[in-house]
């Protein structure tokens, strides 16, 4: 279905994206070229207007507002100037006008870069504020929009899903679960919008197994609650998904539901009867438990005394 692979998780001059070339997509491109907008890299005279993402993740400040209603959303082609400090953990281009891919980027920073382009118009020159008080130049000259979901078969959408699943599960070997976590996420929504209903036995398990791959993310990053919620919903699309009880288990105990996470030990181990892991986790959930009970017994004890 891609006309064209996208190398490094972002696309140069014409690269294609989602099906749609880059000279087609152009054709109906947000905003003026490039060229027209280097001029605009002088500081503007102007106030500044400040705004946070709803998440806290990071600040924009605009510098120089755009024109226009259209902002870019996941896989739109973008015109781009991205001014950032050395050794700044980007995978996309950097000090220079580029193409790239709406949610290509895996690097850390790639993220923050991504989410403040979706609230960028065409012509908008911006400072992202990003962890740890670094400060990126942000300039949007244009973009080609993505086709709509609607405008996708559900074929496509399968085969972006598991393109996005692919990418996942190589950046979480790598180490990079941020960037793993991103995938699975985009991997889902295309998952859900494309399956049938109900969803057949192959779209059922895939998401199943999206739902569990975010939820390892998202323990890794430190969200039991985040990481709870998916492996509840792929036990409900798959009840015997072990990884996901397994892992909903492991959420349960970093949240003090020690009850709830030898359920679901004791679950796991009714079915697989020799699974290590859940026994010694189930051993460890009971010895937190019993030293909860005691230390609540002393407490009980010094009150009445």
């Amino acid at each position: 279905m891609e006309a064209a692979a996208v190398a490094n998780g972002k696309a140069e001059g014409g690269g294609a994206a989602n099906g749609m070339s880059g000279a087609s997509r152009g054709a109906e491109s947000r905003g003026a070229g490039p060229e027209d907008q280097r001029e605009n890299l002088e500081v503007p005279n102007q106030l500044a207007d400040t705004w946070v993402a709803p998440d806290g993740a990071f600040t924009k400040r605009i510098l120089r507002p755009g024109a226009g209603l259209d902002k870019p959303t996941l896989g739109a082609l973008c015109q781009v100037f991205l001014e950032a400090p050395p050794g700044a953990p980007l995978g996309y281009p950097t000090d220079r006008w580029a193409q790239l891919e709406l949610g290509e980027g895996d690097a850390a920073w790639d993220g923050l870069v991504d989410a403040c382009l979706e609230t960028m118009v065409p012509g908008e020159w911006a400072e992202l504020w990003a962890p740890g008080g670094a400060v990126l130049g942000l300039h949007l000259a244009s973009f080609a929009p993505a086709p709509e979901p609607w405008q996708l078969d559900p074929a496509e959408k399968w085969v972006l899903a598991l393109r996005h699943k692919e990418r996942g599960s190589e950046r979480y070997r790598a180490g990079e679960v941020g960037a793993a976590a991103r995938r699975y996420a985009r991997a889902l929504q295309l998952a859900i919008a494309a399956g049938p209903a109900p969803p057949d036995p192959e779209h059922t398990r895939l998401r199943a197994d999206l739902h569990a791959n975010l939820a390892a993310c998202q323990l890794r990053l430190a969200q039991p609650a985040h990481a709870a919620r998916n492996c509840t919903k792929a036990l409900a699309l798959r009840p015997q998904h072990a990884k996901a009880r397994y892992r909903r288990g492991l959420a349960r105990a970093a949240m003090n539901d020690l009850e709830g996470a030898a359920e679901d030990f004791r679950g796991l181990l009714a079915a697989e009867p020799g699974n290590t892991a859940a026994r010694r986790e189930l051993d460890r959930v009971g010895q937190r438990a019993r030293e909860r009970d005691a230390r609540l017994a002393r407490a009980m004890s010094k009150l009445f005394s």
